[in-house]
């Protein structure tokens, strides 16, 4: 069938969801080894490490590399985003039907822009000031944390682009999920790059609740970002559930993806925390997640067009499940049942090793995988082809077999017989 979207914006949104894996890496590995505050100055420049990273041993100065190369990171994937939004609204036929979102994209990176350079001269205004306050001097003022104006024309533009994603959705045109999708994402990344600055500036104020709520935002925005790909492909019919069999899975589709995010929650603040009540949610929760996902896939494999379908998938997701239970209980055990001398030292205050950092960033990535696979299969299991189309690339099948059964047939009498 044909793709509802043009084939180079599936390729986008597959280097964007490669490039988000990256940064989501290097930020695990960030907090991993607790260098979020690794450089306090934010703002900087995306090429800041290029210019930079050769006064930097990694021995010594590895946090650093490691929270400037996030940063870096971060940069390209908002690049990515911006180009994978302006594409896939550009993409298709009736642009002028879909100019006011073309519009709203364009004018939300201008005012982005502006937004990042005067936070950028507000980061070089507070550096002035710490200067000039070690050495005594009060003259300087203290430049403001938020520049008001042009945040809140910001804030307006990103609304403008949410709200150009829900109109289009409801027009009749095809890739309309692909390009709503696209636009909010681009709204998600740039709150997602303003969550992981002001955790660095605002540190000291309000302690560790922004990076909590920045890594549990990076695992929703990746997952709706896989969506992507899935939704600019061609939907083909016998890739499709029989209705009642999506009827019979839809509850628990909805409920595996609903359930590993809560999961997900307990587990970043038993990351950045060491509250008892987070440890055992957590724990009890991922009881919950295997639960529900094996009744998923014994209701989903019972069936051969739910084996056909979504096969691959839950054997996938079965897989990651169990390597995610033992990283989870590696993961546990070093962090909270240390030995020896770090024995008697808070769990927070204990040294990372580079194996305890590999395991936790391992088990941070895969339950991110999980998040993701879940909402994608949720995804599957609930899209449906439209009968309009279904009947349209049937008949456009037929005729092709009409034509080529014609053809063959002419070529046939017009041959010599022997």
């Amino acid at each position: 069938m044909t793709p509802p979207i043009a084939k180079s914006v599936r390729i986008l949104a597959v280097l964007t969801v490669l490039a988000t894996t990256v940064l989501l890496t290097l930020g695990a590995l960030t907090s991993s080894f607790r260098a979020g505050m690794a450089d306090p100055v934010w703002p900087t420049e995306p090429w800041f490490l290029a210019l930079n990273g050769h006064k930097y041993n990694l021995e010594e100065h590895r946090g650093f590399l490691l929270e400037h190369t996030h940063r870096a990171a971060g940069f390209t994937v908002g690049a990515l985003a911006s180009i994978l939004a302006l594409a896939a609204w550009w993409s298709g036929p009736r642009k002028l039907e879909r100019g006011y979102g073309l519009i709203a994209i364009v004018l939300l990176l201008v005012v982005y822009g502006s937004f990042h350079r005067e936070m950028h001269t507000a980061s070089d205004a507070r550096a002035a000031r710490q200067i000039a306050l070690r050495e005594g001097r009060t003259d300087v003022p203290p430049p403001e944390i938020f520049p008001e104006a042009i945040g809140i024309a910001t804030g307006v533009f990103a609304l403008g682009v949410l709200a150009s994603g829900a109109v289009h959705l409801l027009s009749r045109q095809p890739g309309k999920w692909v390009r709503a999708l696209s636009g909010w994402l681009l709204v998600c990344v740039m709150i997602q790059g303003l969550l992981g600055g002001y955790r660095v500036y605002l540190d000291q104020l309000l302690g560790p609740e922004l990076s909590q709520i920045h890594g549990t935002f990076a695992q929703v925005v990746f997952a709706a970002m896989c969506c992507i790909p899935l939704l600019a492909a061609a939907p083909s019919p016998e890739r499709q559930l029989p209705e009642s069999e999506r009827r019979r899975l839809k509850w628990l589709a909805l409920a595996l993806p609903a359930t590993v995010f809560l999961q997900l929650v307990w587990g970043v603040v038993v990351r950045h925390t060491a509250d008892p009540l987070a440890q055992r949610l957590h724990i009890l929760t991922a009881f919950a997640v295997v639960g529900i996902g094996i009744w998923l896939a014994t209701r989903a494999l019972s069936t051969a067009s739910g084996h056909r379908v979504l096969g691959f998938a839950i054997w996938h997701l079965l897989v990651m499940f169990a390597a995610q239970l033992i990283l989870g209980v590696e993961a546990y055990l070093g962090k909270f049942a240390a030995l020896g001398s770090q024995g008697n030292v808070a769990p927070m205050a204990r040294r990372i090793t580079e194996e305890a950092a590999a395991i936790r960033t391992l088990h941070v990535l895969i339950g991110t995988a999980i998040l993701a696979s879940t909402v994608v299969l949720a995804v599957r299991i609930l899209r449906r082809v439209s009968a309009v189309a279904v009947e349209a690339d049937v008949n456009r099948t037929d005729a092709g077999t009409e034509r080529a059964r014609a053809e063959s047939l002419t070529l046939s009498a017009s041959e010599p017989h022997r």
